[in-house]
């Protein structure tokens, strides 16, 4: 994938790529069938255990209106829109620690917001059996294979567009077939997925412009391919906190956390539905990897020590806060952002 979304030139009908939802679908081309898998947006019972080559499927929870990766010693990951509270782990609730929540910052980066969208909190019980993760170091380059799994909206029907470009914003209309643009709406259901992809960008900032106030988050970009006979990935609605694996040598680790989607302009709900080309943004978890270990440090849990660390490191930042800075010029404005 490209940089950014970028508004694709009208092409033939086999153009199609696919979309973060996890479950395989026949996508209506005169050429020979394709799967598509959306990460949290399929039907069926495609993608919804554990994949062969695990990376650690069980440690992704279900957390609110999004999710959060158990780290280990009782230590949950999540983006800071979806916030604290009790996670789902295989079934089991467990329940945040009060006041163990601390929301991360951007290192006194210039020009950018002094906290960013990624928190950490304690369980007040340890879940059985689940192993700790591992936190890359650094992020993967561009090119890199990685598996993504969330428990975001499950995929809709397969449809196509007719899009005319020249007004502002485009005009979509769906068309039975013969369409400029094709994707998937979703469904209210929500479902455990995975899917795979890989980085196309791996040194981007995104600034999350609807929260209040605004966060900017170093991130990892992953784009929704046409990739006939994969699992390729897009996230949807309800993804937000989901893990975004990467391996080391054969080791997996992870490397991202989703927060946010990209839609063409105009594109019906892009929160809701992937169109192919449609970009995932997760955060760069090895620019935020020496707060995390701060507060959790390897192998053991963190101390009260350490949380006071990173609570001075963020109240400091905010005191040096400089003005934000806007959204790259090279990038479309984003349609609405994936909660």
């Amino acid at each position: 994938m490209a940089n950014s979304l970028r508004p694709f030139a009208p092409r033939p009908l086999h153009r199609h790529s696919a979309v973060l939802t996890i479950a395989a679908a026949l996508m209506l081309m005169p050429s020979p069938a394709a799967r598509a898998v959306l990460i949290q947006t399929a039907t069926g019972t495609d993608n919804t255990t554990a994949p062969p080559d695990d990376p650690g499927w069980a440690n992704v929870g279900v957390r609110g209106i999004g999710n959060g990766v158990y780290l280990g010693d009782r230590w949950v990951l999540s983006v800071a829109h979806v916030g604290s509270g009790s996670i789902v782990l295989e079934g089991t609730t467990y329940a945040a620690e009060p006041g163990s929540a601390v929301q991360l910052t951007n290192a006194g980066e210039p020009g950018r917001s002094a906290l960013t969208d990624l928190i950490v909190y304690r369980l007040t019980s340890e879940p059985a059996g689940l192993p700790a993760v591992a936190i890359a170091a650094t992020a993967p380059a561009a090119g890199t294979a990685v598996t993504m799994i969330g428990s975001g909206r499950a995929r809709g029907a397969f449809t196509e567009w007719s899009v005319n470009e020249t007004t502002t914003p485009w005009t979509w209309t769906t068309v039975p077939s013969g369409g400029d643009y094709a994707g998937y709406g979703s469904t209210a259901t929500r479902e455990m997925r995975w899917g795979t992809n890989a980085i196309s960008d791996a040194a981007v900032w995104i600034t999350a412009s609807d929260l209040s106030p605004p966060l900017d988050v170093k991130s990892l970009e992953t784009v929704f391919d046409e990739l006939p006979g994969t699992a390729e990935a897009q996230a949807v609605n309800n993804d937000s906190g989901g893990a975004v694996f990467a391996k080391n040598g054969s080791d997996w680790e992870l490397a991202g956390l989703i927060f946010d989607v990209r839609g063409y302009s105009g594109q019906p709900s892009p929160a809701f539905t992937a169109v192919f080309g449609n970009t995932t943004y997760s955060v760069d978890l090895a620019y935020y990897r020496p707060q995390i270990m701060a507060i959790v440090p390897e192998p053991a849990g963190a101390t009260l020590a350490g949380l006071a660390v990173v609570a001075m490191m963020s109240w400091a930042a905010m005191a040096q806060r400089s003005s934000r800075s806007t959204a790259n010029p090279s990038r479309r404005a984003r349609d609405t952002r994936e909660q």
